[in-house]
């Protein structure tokens, strides 16, 4: 499945024209989008391919709400002291496949993690378990980032982040605080993770690519972690339904009754706001984890400050503060996060600047995204 989602890469070059290969059944072909945007091909498969744990973990771990191990363990993790007072974000890199390299990270959420005080960190999705980890050490947070890639089961990338989220759960069961942001389909990709279920199984097809929009704020959203601390003006005016301060660009969307078909994702998820498309169809755009330091927004928070290579995106103000509220919210946890490099050369050599930062939307349809040597 594809998404487009602007991006700092590191293997790789900005967005494209992308086809892929159905499982079994229909392809669609989504229109072109603005002048200077991308064309989106997107396969749905009829037959749902099931989880492929790894050997370490079953199924028997993911069933209703997760109890951790911990019997000290406080779901707020703002009460924990501040470990890292300049935190490493790990992005976990896509599929890259017409650009220098074989993966990429887009600019914005590099920008984003930095304007809140962190720094990024490029995780491949196509690392051994062994690197993986090492990674998931150094970091203190992680970001599923929004873009185009499969997340099939079966996917080497939906592998890869099977792993570090089931570590996250393994770390934030042991009382250290681990943040993990999924946008856009890392949204998606959190919920599949959750629930174990295929997104054939989850998503329906949305009119929401270029479309920004207001937030239908729930009342959990008032207590939660997001939205607890936001100024009350910006409260108001992001539910306003002339609002555009949500930045929607995706195909596919999480109806809200898929909480109660599948009560895992009910049980631990807390639903904060949904959106309607422009046919009205009513989908999940904010939620949160109920016991871990785990949100996910539909909606682009990294697009208003650091893309405009899409005449849609709002760069107003307000749409600015919404951003790094967001921003800030998530550094804040990962803060709280004790991992560390085993050395200052370490942490020096895997920190994004490393890699070679490419102007693409001169070339294609994207701002800046981070490219790498082809390996």
């Amino acid at each position: 499945m594809h998404h487009h989602c602007k991006y700092q890469s590191i293997e790789a070059t900005a967005p494209f024209l992308q086809s892929l290969s159905a499982l079994e059944t229909k392809m669609i072909f989504l229109r072109l989008i603005a002048t200077l945007l991308i064309s989106i091909v997107l396969a749905t498969s009829a037959s749902a391919v099931r989880v492929l744990h790894d050997d370490s973990s079953s199924s028997s771990d993911l069933t209703n709400q997760h109890v951790p191990t911990d019997p000290n363990y406080s779901s707020d993790w703002t009460k924990k002291p501040v470990k890292t007072p300049a935190p490493l974000i790990g992005v976990l890199a896509q599929a890259c496949y017409s650009c220098p390299g074989r993966s990429y990270v887009a600019a914005g959420f590099v920008k984003w993690i930095e304007a809140a005080g962190a720094r990024a960190v490029p995780i491949r999705f196509y690392e051994s378990e062994a690197e993986l980890k090492r990674l998931f050490n150094a970091v203190n947070g992680i970001i599923f980032p929004g873009g185009l890639t499969d997340i099939y089961w079966d996917d080497p990338y939906t592998q890869a982040a099977h792993k570090l989220w089931k570590w996250a759960r393994e770390a934030n069961d042991k009382g250290d605080v681990f943040p993990v942001h999924g946008t856009c389909l890392g949204f998606q990709l959190l919920h599949i993770l959750e629930s174990e279920m295929s997104f054939t199984e989850l998503l329906v097809d949305t009119d929401s690519v270029a479309h920004p929009a207001n937030l239908y704020l729930t009342e959990e959203a008032a207590d939660s972690h997001l939205f607890k601390e936001m100024d009350p003006d910006l409260i108001e005016k992001i539910q306003h339904p002339d609002s555009d301060l949500a930045m929607e660009n995706h195909v596919f969307g999480l109806p809200p009754d898929m909480y109660e078909k599948y009560p895992i994702l009910g049980d631990n998820f807390r639903l904060l706001s949904t959106t309607l498309d422009r046919n009205g169809t009513r989908y999940i755009s904010t939620a949160e984890h109920k016991t871990y330091p785990f949100t996910a927004t539909q909606w682009h928070p990294e697009k208003p400050p650091f893309e405009f290579g899409m005449k849609e995106i709002p760069h107003s103000m307000d749409a600015i503060r919404v951003s790094q509220h967001l921003a800030n919210v998530f550094v804040d946890a990962a803060r709280r996060s004790g991992h560390t490099p085993e050395s200052p050369e370490e942490e020096l050599d895997m920190v994004i600047y490393n890699w070679k930062s490419w102007f693409t939307l001169k070339d294609s349809l994207f701002d800046e995204s981070y490219d790498g040597p082809v390996r």
